[in-house]
């Protein structure tokens, strides 16, 4: 047995049989020392080398393997090294304990934070594309943080954190299969389910810039009154409104391709999006979902666009 502090919480390690190590590459099981431990209701497997620190890329590389072998992230115990080493680990992705000083767990500080924000509880852009994904596209009932991230544009790491956000929020509840995962149950289904988050869902639009022309033949998803018009009854604007992340949009920026860029008016007005279009991975949307859309507008206080987000809503087919 074994305790590691993390955060300043202890941690108890316990080292994993080697029945429990079955699937483990001969090679990996020479390499490490493998230990067992959990925090926060998130089990991880933690690595110890037997021969000194592996390199980053080494590390990328045996965690991706470990974890889809164990169903769940892999945590390396390192020695001291100077800081370049370990912006190399992160800029990598690999999960490391190092010494008292140093650690690299951005699902674990992440879930302090969300833990912590007691008068402000909101989903994260995460948890409320997997809970649209649910309610809108298919049924995540019953699935693992591993299946689930087979369908969504996210890491495994990241569903795993918008999960225990929908848990922490009474939204759905981790249960136990087996020894190694968890599915997913939700504690509610379609519209009851929906008006159960409601004071939990975030606006979906980061900000909103216009430009006189865009210059460009990438094509990307209609939204706001525009997209409405196309679920509804209701005509649609004039002008061209889009949506985009913020890394597409600064893509264009350096492609210098948006004409008069400003944040007040223009033919062509953008929306930033926290999250994608919630849909089908690989499909190729012209409109933003209808759930993700009906939140963007709900400040909207025109009561045409009121009365056809309502009747959106109450028609809408429920997945789960």
């Amino acid at each position: 047995m074994k305790e590691l502090s993390i955060l300043g919480r202890a941690i108890v390690l316990q080292p994993l049989s080697k029945k429990q190590l079955k699937g483990i590459t001969i090679g990996d099981s020479l390499a490490y020392h493998f230990f067992d431990g959990e925090y926060r209701g998130i089990r991880l497997i933690f690595l110890k080398s037997k021969n000194g620190n592996p390199s980053p890329k080494v590390c990328a590389i045996t965690a991706n393997r470990v974890s889809d072998i164990m169903g769940c992230p892999v945590v390396f115990i390192l020695e001291s090294s100077p800081s370049y080493e370990r912006q190399r680990l992160i800029d990598k992705d690999v999960f490391f304990v190092m010494g008292d000083k140093f650690a690299n767990l951005p699902m674990l500080v992440a879930n302090e934070r969300i833990r912590k924000r007691k008068n402000k509880k909101r989903l994260t852009p995460t948890a409320q594309y997997i809970l649209l994904y649910h309610l809108q596209v298919e049924s995540l009932e019953g699935l693992s943080a591993r299946d689930i991230s087979k369908k969504l544009p996210y890491s495994y790491e990241s569903i795993t954190l918008g999960l225990t956000c929908l848990n922490d929020l009474g939204l759905c509840q981790k249960v136990s299969e087996g020894t190694k995962s968890k599915i997913i149950q939700f504690s509610s289904k379609g519209k009851e389910l929906w008006d159960k988050a409601a004071d939990y869902l975030i606006d979906p639009v980061e900000k909103r810039v216009y430009c006189d022309y865009l210059a460009t033949e990438s094509t990307f998803a209609k939204c706001n009154i525009n997209a409405l018009s196309h679920y509804t009854w209701l005509n649609p604007e004039n002008s061209l409104m889009l949506m985009m992340s913020r890394k597409e949009l600064q893509g264009l920026i350096t492609e210098k391709v948006l004409h008069n860029m400003n944040e007040f008016d223009g033919n062509v007005m953008i929306e930033v999006w926290k999250y994608p279009v919630v849909a089908l991975l690989g499909n190729d949307n012209e409109w933003v979902d209808k759930l993700s859309l009906a939140i963007s507008l709900r400040d909207d206080d025109d009561p045409r666009v009121e009365g056809e987000i309502e009747r959106l809503i109450n028609e809408l087919k429920w997945k789960d």
